[in-house]
């Protein structure tokens, strides 16, 4: 989510440079109606990574001499310096303390005659009303960070900054990086600064350690209630002598319990509507955890879908070395090509004098695993090719056969087959009179 307030700290990502708005009319207000002039910037205009923090000194490049300068003249007795507090990511602005918004009324103070006033003068006095000082946004590339403050002339500011590689911090769990002094300006001794090598410029340290909320002990459950087994599920042997077993799932790809009779009963309990017997008391407490684990977690779920796919994806790499690496073995123990040029010279071959380059291990492996992965594309088509057919495959026997699905589907075409056989013999009848 793209950050759209001003922050004080950093975020740990790059989620400022994605905007969650279609366009940059979306969520303003109509012009007739009183709302912040808040400009919007595209994201890919956006600055994608800041090296300008809260709590950096820089220095202003715009504004009035009076702003910039100590002076408040030129640049010869040096810059004013400014921390930033704030910045804004999503409009490449940050907010410094002491530029503030020039709003506030000015202040008169009492005059000597004070009391010699009427009731409504003093009240002009007294009730004099002023606006609170708001920092105003200053422009990203306006200000220059400060790399050495000598409160003079000899400050050092950094004119240009490069960075180094973009990594993941796993202490911290962001994305971090280091910033360096690419050329310094201001003072007599900018030149030398850089002659030893490139600067690493520090990063501001925050004003207090960012500490992440504790929960609330009143409202948090405790770890020792947390282990506690309360789920206790009945054993297969259980429920296979009973008329629920018809409920339970046979294989990954069965139907979801369709029976909703113990259900049902459940939901009128609860409801007031009619009593628990015996026998349903019973089994609705056998399957409750077959209808939870089917509601919040249900076995075709798009992460438990995902969840399989890799486990097989995982297993077929696993296979995939392991007929890689007992070809090499075999090849090995068997005196890798020794034999081949024995076999050449053979008269009834008529390749003698031919020269004929060993294989390497590399390439024994390939060609083993080339013949697995083509191996198992035929066994992943006829698998997806007995699925659209409607057949099952049954451990037993080790064949295919027909399902449900597979008997209605042969059903469908040996009604189609009849119909055409009939409509060929109702043309063969035909006569033309």
């Amino acid at each position: 989510m793209a950050t759209t307030e001003p922050l004080s700290r950093i975020p740990r990502g790059l989620h400022h440079i994605i905007s969650t708005r279609p366009n940059k009319f979306a969520g303003r207000l109509p012009s007739r109606l009183p709302h912040a002039s808040t400009k919007f910037v595209q994201p890919r205009d956006r600055v994608r990574k800041w090296n300008i923090r809260p709590g950096d000194k820089v220095r202003l490049l715009v504004g009035t001499p009076k702003q910039k300068f100590i002076n408040q003249q030129d640049a010869t007795e040096g810059w004013n310096t400014f921390t930033v507090k704030q910045v804004d990511l999503s409009r490449n602005r940050v907010f410094l303390e002491g530029v503030n918004n020039k709003k506030s009324n000015v202040i008169h103070a009492r005059p000597a005659n004070y009391d010699s006033l009427t009731e409504g003068q003093k009240n002009s006095y007294d009730d004099q009303k002023n606006h609170i000082p708001t920092m105003r946004p200053v422009h990203y590339s306006n200000v220059q960070l400060c790399y050495d403050d000598r409160k003079g002339a000899e400050s050092l500011f950094v004119s240009r900054m490069k960075t180094a590689r973009t990594h993941f911090n796993i202490k911290s769990q962001r994305l971090d990086w280091t910033r360096i002094a690419a050329r310094i300006s201001g003072g007599s001794s900018s030149n030398a600064e850089l002659e030893s090598g490139p600067i690493k410029l520090a990063w501001p340290k925050p004003e207090k350690p960012y500490s992440h909320p504790k929960p609330d002990d009143d409202l948090d459950t405790s770890n020792a209630v947390t282990i506690q087994d309360t789920l206790v599920l009945p054993g297969l042997e259980a429920i296979e002598e009973t008329k629920a077993a018809d409920l339970v799932p046979q294989h990954i790809n069965a139907p979801s319990p369709s029976d909703t009779s113990f259900s049902d009963a459940y939901l009128n309990h609860m409801t007031g509507a009619r009593k628990l017997n015996n026998e349903e008391s019973n089994f609705v407490d056998l399957l409750m955890p077959l209808y939870l684990s089917d509601e919040l977690s249900p076995r075709f779920g798009k992460y438990k879908t995902y969840k399989a796919y890799r486990a097989r994806r995982e297993a077929e790499e696993l296979e995939r070395q392991r007929v890689g690496k007992d070809a090499v073995e075999d090849w090995v123990l068997n005196g890798k090509d020794k034999g081949l040029k024995e076999i050449m010279d053979l008269d009834e071959i008529g390749l003698e004098g031919v020269f004929l380059k060993p294989r390497t291990r590399k390439e024994v492996r390939d060609a083993a695993v080339t013949e697995f992965d083509l191996q198992n594309e035929l066994v992943r088509k006829e698998v997806n090719m007995n699925v659209r057919e409607g057949r099952v495959f049954d451990a037993e026997s080790g064949e295919w056969i027909n399902g449900a699905k597979g008997d209605n589907i042969e059903r469908k075409r040996e009604r189609r087959e009849r119909k055409e056989r009939k409509a060929l013999e109702r043309l063969e009848r035909l006569k033309l009179e």
